[in-house]
């Protein structure tokens, strides 16, 4: 006898509904795999890759395809990209538009749609691609430095770690610097430069920029134990191209230095003014050189000047992974303490991974 009741019934909804998740899966999927391929870079007038754009920096555009990891192209080979995806787009004139990147069919040319209608710029004039992230952790990037040296004759030691870590908003920009020395050997006793500094920053247009900085320090060289700043700074970048970034800052802090040996410390109101230059290429060998300086003048105690001056080449041997040497110099015309020294300086080598 047949069974015609709702057991039957529910059997049948169950092999419909089966049936419509099968239909909606086939249509999906495919929708799914043109949704992730949905980019598309051309260069070198012939070749051609659907993927995921991922980023342009510092010259180069990083691009992932579903048979490749992420790949990079130098920018001055890429003839057309396109994207489905909210960028960030930085042009070398100083404008920062938030849109999309449509196909076009200018060669050589981008079309830009944003919010107050559509923009075709040469490509030349893009200097930076950033994906508006909705992920928080997408936001970070970072690199990771570590350094030795030893030397056998006389116990020489010396040891060097470093992170440098931004977070990226569409209006603001927070970095993360934490690097330490550590050197000893039979002649000198052990010594240890540290510092960790953070810095948040609100992006205006033009590359203009204002912001925050919280610096910790530590060099017993120039007898000090811990120095502690907490400040307000401006700051325009004047050049980002391709190839290289030139910007400057300046602003106010306050100081609070205690002094190695002893248990005195001492506040103080200062003055800063930086300049930071990067320079970079991609011909073998591909080099990155970039170089800082910072000058303090104190408000509290006449006459006195600190400078910070920094100067880094790393050359890329494999994606992502970099040598590094690093020249690092500090002085103070009057440091406190008795016998502390005027300049300290550190000179190593290491290697060094961007993430």
């Amino acid at each position: 006898m047949l069974n015609t009741g709702p057991a039957c019934v529910q059997r049948g909804k169950s092999v419909t509904n089966w049936k419509a998740l099968s239909t909606l899966c086939c249509i999906g999927l495919p929708l799914l795999s043109a949704a992730a391929l949905a980019d598309e870079v051309r260069f070198d007038g012939q070749n051609m890759m659907q993927g995921e754009l991922k980023r342009l920096d510092r010259g180069k555009l990083y691009f992932k395809t579903p048979g490749t990891n992420t790949i990079s192209i130098e920018w001055n080979h890429v003839d057309e990209v396109s994207s489905s995806k909210s960028l960030e787009i930085e042009l070398d004139n100083g404008d920062i538009l938030y849109g999309f990147i449509e196909p076009t069919d200018s060669h050589g040319q981008a079309s830009i749609r944003h919010d107050h209608g559509t923009d075709l710029v040469e490509m030349s004039s893009v200097v930076a691609l950033t994906e508006i992230e909705d992920d928080i952790r997408e936001r970070f990037d970072g690199t990771a430095s570590a350094g030795m040296n030893l030397t056998k004759s006389n116990n020489y030691e010396n040891y060097s770690l470093g992170l440098d870590l931004s977070y990226t908003t569409r209006k603001y920009v927070s970095n993360l610097d934490l690097s330490s020395h550590i050197n000893s050997s039979d002649e000198t006793p052990k010594s240890e430069q540290s510092s960790l500094k953070i810095r948040s920053s609100r992006i205006w247009k033009k590359r203009r920029y204002t912001g925050g900085l919280l610096n910790f320090e530590r060099n017993e060289e120039l007898g000090i134990d811990l120095r502690s700043s907490v400040g307000i700074s401006v700051g325009k970048s004047l050049t980002h191209t391709n190839s290289r970034i030139f910007h400057i800052d300046g602003g106010l802090l306050l100081t609070r230095e205690n002094i190695a040996g002893s248990g005195d410390s001492e506040s103080s109101r200062e003055a800063f003014l930086g300049a930071r230059y990067e320079w970079f290429r991609y011909d073998d060998p591909q080099l990155d050189l970039t170089t800082q300086l910072v000058v303090i003048p104190s408000l509290t105690e006449s006459g006195r000047v600190r400078g910070k001056f920094n100067l880094t080449l790393r050359w890329e041997m494999i994606d992502d992974l970099y040598w590094r040497l690093t020249y690092q110099q500090d002085n103070d015309s009057d440091p406190p303490g008795d016998g502390s020294a005027k300049s300290d300086y550190t000179l190593f080598s290491g290697i060094a991974y961007d993430f």
